[in-house]
């Protein structure tokens, strides 16, 4: 076999055919476990390049295993293809996607030079031959149609039993997006001249920041058996394998004794199963060890790295020759072992709270800033505690009010460069920081908005579940005194296990009557217009509680006595209790209950007008 590192532009700038045989599958990648992931990887690349890095990253994109045909002398070289088609489709579609919107903002020589990775030379090739990559009889049609330079022709039918007019239009909006600016909800339409800049830059990316190892087999090469060794199950290596290994060589280079550095530092936190467990981050499922490398480079080098960057970000900002491995093993096990703690807080703390909480925000991306709280000694516990309630302050706030997360990326190595500076103020330093954010991208709402809109927005079906039960689980929490019987964890801890419950029930018509306040029934333009005013609240913060699953099912469309008894009868939560103190449940009680759940959840979650995050 013979091995070669690739650029995509390498891979396809002379006439050649790849070729997928029959046997093959078609083409089964999909949006969510491989083009969105690939996409925001080529984004990543971008934004550092758009940040002035100071040297460019590149994206390794996995091997092709290539068999060359015996040719005539003079014909466009034939490889049969033995594993990676998919990654070989996509990337021609990438490639075609990039070109047609290239064209479409007038960025005609970036396309023109993106086509020419597409297409043979036409007077070496003709009809499909042109093609450089030709895939399983299944996918040709499809993609002989999106191929061609002005995309799918008239009357195309998207084939329903694959996938490759699906890949063409996702990889067209994302770069549609990303050339007209159209992802970045606080920038204006681009001009032209950015958008060509943009173009430019995003067919640089593409053709020479992508890589793969081609391996072209030789002559005694089994290809079969290849292949299935290819593809056998096994266990990958992780970014936190690779690091073990580099910084190990390091300490054997140093002489220190790496035997009892291994069984006494580093076994014990970093070499288990545990690393290898899959935890969401956004829409993506990750192992704990690179989500731990991830954040932990953070932290060290003072911006975020992607996932395929991590090992390389290592070696080169971290992993220097005279670098003390001994010294770095002990502080990677440490903050490994400060990482696992986050799962294990006492029960009932404002930690174990705010872990629980920052699971239904999804907001893992503020963790370096919470490893950096937990790993300094210079910050009192008082101060840490101060600094989790700021940045679940801010967090909620923006969650409940639908602000955009997409940006957090860009401010969270920021905010852990201004709280190195000083970890011994590391709270009003954080609460500086963050009031003084602007825009939708990083603005902390104040008291005013955040109680406006808690009150006559619908927050049920736009706001997810997790986050709204988080909220009413910690109204709940906060009713609390030492006057309440003991009830072990703090309900936020268990609040992915309850059940948001209408209390006017979201199918009222039948056992909810409208009537006036003596009880008549109303009718004609009174009743439509009462209707109306009792549809608009049924989603606002005022007519939703928190119940266990099994109540929330026996209670369903109940009249309000039914609904009152079961919850006497069944829910142990004051916050419940309160609500079952009244006689009658409608449109006045939503209102008035909306206005004093958010007058909690304000003083539970202080705006930036607080000081230091102490009200609550």
């Amino acid at each position: 076999m013979k091995p070669d590192t690739h650029t995509v532009q390498q891979l396809f700038e002379r006439d050649v055919r790849y070729v997928v045989p029959l046997y093959q599958r078609t083409y089964v990648w999909d949006e969510s476990h491989q083009w969105e992931p690939l996409w925001e990887d080529i984004l990543a690349l971008l934004q550092h390049q758009e940040d002035g890095g100071a040297s460019l990253w590149s994206h390794f994109l996995g091997a092709l295993v290539l068999e060359q045909e015996q040719m005539a002398p003079g014909q466009i070289p034939h490889f049969t293809v033995i594993d990676g088609q998919q990654r070989l489709t996509t990337l021609q579609l990438l490639v075609a996607a990039a070109a047609y919107e290239m064209a479409a903002v007038g960025a005609d020589n970036d396309a023109a030079l993106l086509r020419e990775l597409v297409a043979n030379n036409p007077r070496r090739a003709t009809g499909t031959e042109q093609l450089k990559v030709w895939p399983t009889n299944a996918n040709r049609t499809a993609f002989a149609a999106v191929m061609s330079p002005d995309g799918p022709p008239p009357g195309h039918v998207d084939d329903p039993d694959n996938r490759i007019d699906e890949a063409f239009a996702y990889f067209r909006r994302r770069v549609s997006e990303y050339l007209t600016g159209a992802e970045d909800d606080d920038r204006a339409q681009q001009s032209a001249e950015l958008a060509a800049l943009r173009a430019t830059r995003l067919r640089i990316t593409i053709s020479h920041l992508l890589k793969v190892v081609s391996i072209t087999l030789e002559a005694d090469d089994n290809a079969q058996v290849i292949f299935e060794t290819l593809n056998a199950r096994g266990t990958p290596l992780l970014s936190l394998d690779l690091v073990k290994n580099a910084v190990f060589h390091l300490a054997t280079r140093q002489q220190r004794d790496t035997d009892a550095l291994y069984e006494q530092v580093w076994r014990p936190q970093l070499d288990d199963d545990y690393w290898r467990q899959l935890r969401r981050q956004g829409r993506l499922n990750r192992p704990i060890g690179e989500l731990f490398l991830m954040h932990w480079l953070t932290v060290r080098v003072e911006r975020v790295t992607p996932a395929t960057e991590l090992f390389a970000t290592f070696r080169q900002d971290v992993l220097q020759p005279a670098s003390q491995a001994e010294a770095l093993i002990h502080e990677l096990a440490a903050d490994a072992a400060v990482i696992r703690s986050f799962d294990s807080q006492p029960s009932g703390t404002p930690e174990a709270a705010f872990f629980a909480r920052l699971a239904a925000l999804d907001a893992s991306t503020v963790m370096p800033i919470v490893l950096l709280l937990f790993r300094s000694p210079e910050v009192t516990p008082e101060r840490r505690r101060r600094c989790l309630r700021i940045l679940e302050s801010w967090l909620t706030r923006r969650a409940l009010m639908r602000l955009t997360a997409k940006n957090y990326n860009r401010l969270v190595p920021r905010l852990v460069a201004k709280l190195k500076a000083d970890l011994a103020h590391c709270d009003e330093l954080l609460h500086a920081a963050l009031s003084g954010g602007e825009g939708a991208i990083s603005r902390w709402p104040d008291d005013l908005e955040f109680i406006e809109f808690l009150t006559t927005r619908d927050l049920y079906g736009t706001v997810a579940q997790p986050r709204l039960a988080m909220a009413l689980a910690a109204v709940e929490d906060n009713l609390r005194t030492s006057k309440t019987e003991p009830s072990g964890s703090l309900v936020s801890e268990i609040a992915g296990s309850l059940s948001i419950e209408h209390l006017i029930p979201q199918d009222w018509e039948d056992q909810w009557p409208l009537t006036d306040p003596d009880g008549k029934p109303l009718d004609g333009e009174q009743a439509e217009r009462s209707a109306a005013e009792r549809n608009a609240r049924l989603h606002r913060l005022g007519n939703l509680t928190i119940v266990a699953a099994p109540l929330n099912s026996s209670m369903s469309n109940s009249p309000w006595a039914a609904k009152r008894e079961a919850l006497n009868q069944h829910t142990r939560l004051l916050l419940n209790a309160r609500i079952a103190g009244r006689d009658r449940w409608g449109d006045r009680a939503v209102d008035e209950h909306g206005q004093w759940l958010a007058e909690r959840l304000s003083a539970i979650w202080p705006g930036p007008d607080a000081s230091g995050g102490d009200r609550g």
